[in-house]
């Protein structure tokens, strides 16, 4: 994973590693200059004739930046109601882009926690580690 000169901004590949089980919610607040992240289709490597959607950018500075939630590689899995799990790049993106501003939940599927230790410095978080029963905090 290519961690970029500020940690996490420029474009990477999707991991090849599944993504958590388990989806969070997060809030982002949508302002003129959009939500500051891009996407892309994957092919989903549960079934090779399926794609999934991943975070592939953030932009420096933007709202998903800054919040230090989101990170490349990432599978959105919807943007409010919407649910997006088996949904085409075209309409993803359509929803994205006509969300209007304000606050907007975003579901997402992280990578695996371990992935994420490979390139931090970017926003706090704490990590469960399997040799370990104490919680890991990432710092900048």
């Amino acid at each position: 994973m290519d961690c970029g000169s500020r940690g996490f901004n420029k474009p990477v590949s999707p991991p090849l590693a599944m993504w958590e089980r388990d989806s969070q919610v997060i809030e982002l607040v949508k302002g003129e200059e959009g939500l500051g992240f891009s996407i892309l289709d994957y092919q989903d490597p549960e079934d090779d004739s399926k794609t999934v959607l991943v975070i592939r950018s953030l932009v420096p500075g933007g709202v998903a930046d800054s919040d230090g939630r989101l990170l490349p590689g990432d599978r959105l899995m919807s943007v409010n109601d919407v649910d997006l799990v088996r949904s085409t790049l075209g309409h993803a993106v359509h929803v994205l882009k006509t969300t209007g501003y304000g606050v907007v939940r975003i579901g997402v599927a992280w990578i695996p926690a371990a992935d994420r230790v490979l390139c931090p410095g970017v926003h706090p978080r704490v990590v469960e580690v399997v040799e370990r029963r104490d919680p890991v905090v990432i710092e900048r």
